[in-house]
C-alpha cells in the first residue's frame, strides 16, 4: 500500500483546484450575525440581504445548477447579545429554516439565491414571532450550474 502526502493539490494546470468526482462539498455556507447585521464569514456569497427582523437571503457568486435539487440546512446560535440564551424567555426554542415571505407571499425558490428565517416557537407573553439571534448558520451542497 502506498501513502500519498502533500500539502496542495492542484489541476494539471498548475492553479486551479481539482475536480473531485463522485464527491460532495459544501458549495455555499454562510455565519451572519442578525443582531448586528454582520457577516461573520462566508463561502460563494455575492450578498446578504436582511430583509427584516428574522427574515434573510444571500446571493450566490455561483449559482447552482438547480432551484430545488440541492439540500440546504440552516441553524442558529440561541443568543440575542452572545452571552446569554433566549430560551430562558422562550417555551418552544428558536429555529432557523429555509424560505422566506415577504408581505405574506412566499418568495419561490432560486438557483441563484438561499432564503433562511429564524423563528420563536413561542415565548411567555406570545406565540410564534421572528426574531434576530447572534448567530445564523447556512449550507448548502448540491451541483453548481
Amino acid at each position: 500500500m502506498s501513502t500519498l502526502k502533500a500539502d496542495t493539490i492542484v489541476a494539471s494546470d498548475g492553479t486551479s483546484p481539482v475536480t473531485l468526482t463522485k464527491q460532495q462539498a459544501t458549495k455555499f455556507w454562510v455565519t451572519y450575525d442578525a443582531v448586528n447585521e454582520q457577516t461573520k464569514g462566508s463561502l460563494n456569497q455575492s450578498s446578504l440581504v436582511d430583509e427584516t427582523t428574522g427574515r434573510y437571503h444571500s446571493t450566490f457568486i455561483t449559482d447552482f445548477g438547480s432551484s430545488t435539487d440541492k439540500c440546504a440546512m440552516a441553524s442558529v446560535y440561541n443568543s440575542l447579545d452572545n452571552t446569554q440564551f433566549y430560551a430562558n424567555s422562550s417555551r418552544g426554542g428558536v429555529h432557523a429554516d429555509i424560505g422566506t415571505s415577504t408581505g405574506g407571499t412566499f418568495r419561490a425558490l432560486s438557483a441563484a439565491e438561499i432564503q433562511f428565517f429564524v423563528n420563536l416557537a413561542s415565548t411567555a407573553g406570545s406565540n410564534a414571532a421572528e426574531v434576530d439571534v447572534f448567530a445564523v448558520y447556512v449550507m448548502v451542497t448540491g451541483d453548481l450550474a
